[in-house]
């Protein structure tokens, strides 16, 4: 009996780090992802109306750029100007070539909603390559993926036309590239040039794609400049280096690269550079740009404009209030399900297990993290970690200052989603892992009993089983075949689900 333990475990951790689990992984999330395609009204709740309004635009303007506010644009803002269209406008050419075939409007949505799902997907092998160059075993990584697309926000955002689901793939491939860069640069002391080039190029393009990457690319800069500085004595020997780098490549490729790093850099100047000369910030608000007449029609800033109209002249300022309200509405928001306009954003609570388990093991992991950080440091890869911690602290340190820039304007917490979050979860979630490895690292079994019930917990209302069991027919495409299956998973999960009595559960502290 004490020999049978041991090999079970080693059985059940061989079967979680192997390719054919990490390929269920991904099918199973791409079933999950396209059964909410299929299921979800358009337009669903992460700004699809807005994000298509866009793509149709691009799709009469060959061009990405505008000379100046296209007509009727002005219920998506400052269209010209805003740093964030890389994704409207490449999605453009797929909505283009559904446009020889069809004019339904249903058809368009469905094919773009798949292409965002395989987006989403397509960032899981890039995040799975990225999480093992900690030096963490692929069990431990797969089991860390497997909870990320267990958490409810993940398949029901890869569902919806969004520029999220093309940032994830992006971040995570130039998080990946930067790795690869530091590791070359440890082994040669010498700079690759070409993965180099690439990284600046992707990272330029990728702020066009969600400005909100550029704390990623920040902590990138700051950690290569790091790296560099460890590596080279001088500035001298680092350009000899750089020059050596050239030299190494095919004038072919040099020359490629070369013109894709002048090119991005056209590209994010003509958007940053010009926003920061002409409205002095990168990012303008509505009506530096165009007229408040011309705002009001924007959605967004019509809420917030009022909002502020109006605010409370005794209303706290307080950075605690708003972090108390910033850490809970990020957790509510990424297990919750919500539903489009068409029912004034219908939400409803996150169901207690897979809610309450996320609290309870990040918090642990993160405290053992903390307290064994100097074990982790030593026995994996400190590099990378040290890159994780960074992109984490940027990330999320601008996130929060930037709400709370809003907050402070405005009198109220505003534009907390958890889906937010998502390009950063997969790096929490393993540095949380190794803390619970180290927590537990004389008892293996233990270990393998907590990732058990992680998952367990997860599974249980998690992923889009949110979604499905806290959804009525007012959320679905009136297709009765699909609302048949819902009922179906309804009738037969929900009595099993602690907490599906209660779709108001957590709401009333929101």
């Amino acid at each position: 009996m004490t020999n049978s333990r041991p090999a079970l475990t080693s059985s059940i951790r061989a079967l979680l780090g192997s390719r054919r689990f990490f390929a269920v992984l991904v099918a199973v999330f791409v079933l999950e992802a396209a059964w909410l395609a299929l299921s979800g009204r358009y337009p669903m709740a992460f700004d699809e109306d807005f994000h298509l309004g866009i793509i149709r635009l691009y799709a009469h303007h060959l061009s990405p750029f505008w000379s100046g506010q296209p007509a009727n644009a002005d219920a998506y803002g400052a269209v010209a100007r805003d740093p964030s269209y890389l994704y409207q406008y490449l999605m453009s050419f797929p909505y283009r070539l559904v446009m020889l075939f069809t004019q339904s409007q249903t058809v368009i949505v469905m094919v773009l909603r798949g292409l965002n799902v395989a987006l989403f997907a397509a960032s899981l092998p890039l995040y799975r390559r990225l999480l093992l160059k900690t030096g963490a075993s692929r069990a431990l990584t797969q089991s860390c993926l497997a909870l990320f697309v267990l958490i409810p926000i993940a398949p029901l955002l890869a569902a919806q036309i969004n520029y999220d689901n093309l940032l994830l793939p992006l971040t995570a491939l130039s998080l990946l590239l930067t790795v690869q860069i530091s590791q070359e640069l440890s082994q040669t002391q010498r700079l690759n040039v070409k993965r180099l080039l690439g990284l600046i190029s992707l990272g330029l393009l990728t702020t066009l794609v969600k400005y909100a990457f550029l704390p990623v690319l920040l902590a990138v800069v700051v950690y290569l400049a790091a790296r560099c500085w460890q590596v080279y004595p001088s500035w001298r020997k680092f350009w000899l280096s750089l020059g050596f780098g050239f030299t190494l490549m095919a004038r072919r490729t040099r020359w490629l690269l070369l013109v894709m790093a002048v090119l991005s850099t056209a590209l994010f100047a003509q958007r940053y550079g010009v926003n920061v000369v002409r409205y002095h910030t990168p990012i303008p608000d509505c009506s530096q740009v165009l007229s408040v007449q011309q705002c009001e029609a924007y959605g967004p800033w019509r809420r917030d404009h009022n909002t502020e109209l109006h605010k409370n002249p005794n209303a706290t300022k307080s950075p605690l209030v708003y972090a108390a309200d910033w850490f809970y509405g990020m957790w509510l928001r990424t297990f919750f399900a919500v539903d489009g306009p068409h029912t004034n954003f219908q939400t409803r609570g996150p169901f207690v297990i897979p809610s309450m388990a996320a609290i309870g093991f990040t918090g642990v992991g993160l405290l053992a993290a903390l307290a064994y950080s100097r074990r982790i440091f030593k026995k994996y890869n400190r590099p990378v970690l040290w890159l994780f911690a960074g992109t984490i602290i940027s990330y999320a340190g601008l996130l929060w200052l930037d709400g709370y820039h809003s907050f402070l304007q405005i009198g109220v917490a505003n534009a907390i989603n958890g889906r937010y979050l998502l390009p950063i979860l997969p790096l929490l979630l393993v540095i949380c892992a190794l803390g619970w490895q180290q927590l537990l690292r004389h008892r293996p079994q233990l270990k393998l009993a907590v990732a058990s019930l992680a998952l367990l917990c997860m599974l249980w209302g998690g992923g889009a089983l949110t979604y499905i069991l806290r959804s009525n027919d007012a959320w679905y495409w009136p297709w009765t075949p699909l609302k048949g299956a819902n009922h179906a998973v309804q009738d037969s999960l929900g009595p099993l689900t602690p907490g599906y009595r209660d779709p108001g559960a957590f709401m009333g502290h929101n």
